[in-house]
C-alpha cells in the first residue's frame, strides 16, 4: 500500500477499491479525451470501467490518487512511480553516448513516473506541487538514484511541469508506438538525479 503524502494544498493517498464515489470521480475526469490520449491510454467510457481500472491498475504500491484538501476527498488525478520502461531503456542502451551518461540509471536504482490531473485543475500549480512531493518521496525517502519521466513532444504543458521541478531533457525519441491508443508519437524523456534534487532543496 502506498504511503500517504501531504503537501500544503494536496493529499496524495492510496486508491480506494470497490468504492462507487471513487470510481465516479475517476470517470468524471478520466473520460475527458484531452487527458488519456495525452498520456497514452484511452478515455474512460463508464464508471464500471473506472472501478475496474482502480482495482486492476491503480490500487498498487507507489500509485497515488491526487486529492485537493479544499475539494473534499474525491480523486482529481493520479501520479505513479514505476520501473523504468522500455521507452527509456531501449534508446539509452542503443546510443553509446546516452548509455555512458545515463546507463547507470536504468535498473532498480531508478524509477519512472507518470501523472495526470483533471482539466478543471489545470494551470493552478497543483501538478508541480504533486510532482515535487513524489520526487521527494522517490529520491529522499526511498533513496533512489534518479527518476525519469516522458511526455509527447507536443505536450508542452507536461514538459513545463517537469522542467519546473528540475527534470532536464535527456533525449528525444521519434515515432514511438503506444498500443493502448494505437498511435505513434515523438517523445521527450527527462531525468532528475538524487544529487540534482538535493542541490535544488538545499
Amino acid at each position: 500500500m502506498s504511503e500517504t503524502i501531504e503537501t500544503e494544498r494536496l493529499l496524495l493517498r492510496p486508491w480506494k477499491v470497490n468504492d462507487e464515489a471513487e470510481a465516479a470521480s475517476l470517470f468524471r475526469y478520466a473520460s475527458d479525451p484531452e487527458i488519456g490520449l495525452l498520456c497514452g491510454w484511452p478515455p474512460h467510457t463508464s464508471v464500471e470501467g473506472s472501478m475496474n481500472d482502480i482495482r486492476n491498475i491503480l490500487a498498487v504500491e507507489n500509485n497515488w490518487a491526487v486529492t485537493i484538501k479544499d475539494n473534499g476527498d474525491e480523486p482529481v488525478g493520479s501520479i505513479a512511480l514505476k520501473p523504468v520502461s522500455h521507452y527509456t531503456i531501449d534508446p539509452v542502451e542503443a546510443d553509446g553516448a546516452l548509455r555512458e551518461r545515463y546507463g547507470k540509471y536504468l535498473g532498480d536504482n531508478a524509477l519512472e513516473l507518470g501523472y495526470w490531473i483533471g482539466r478543471p485543475f489545470w494551470g493552478k500549480g497543483y501538478m508541480p506541487e504533486t510532482l515535487n512531493a513524489v520526487l521527494g518521496y522517490a529520491l529522499d525517502t526511498s533513496h533512489k538514484d534518479a527518476v525519469w519521466g516522458g511526455h509527447y513532444k507536443e505536450n508542452i504543458q507536461s514538459g513545463r511541469v517537469m522542467a519546473k521541478c528540475g527534470m532536464k531533457a535527456a533525449f528525444e525519441s521519434t515515432h514511438d508506438y503506444f498500443n493502448l491508443i494505437d498511435a505513434y508519437h515523438d517523445d521527450v524523456f527527462r531525468i532528475i538525479t538524487a544529487d540534482e534534487y538535493a542541490s535544488r532543496t538545499m
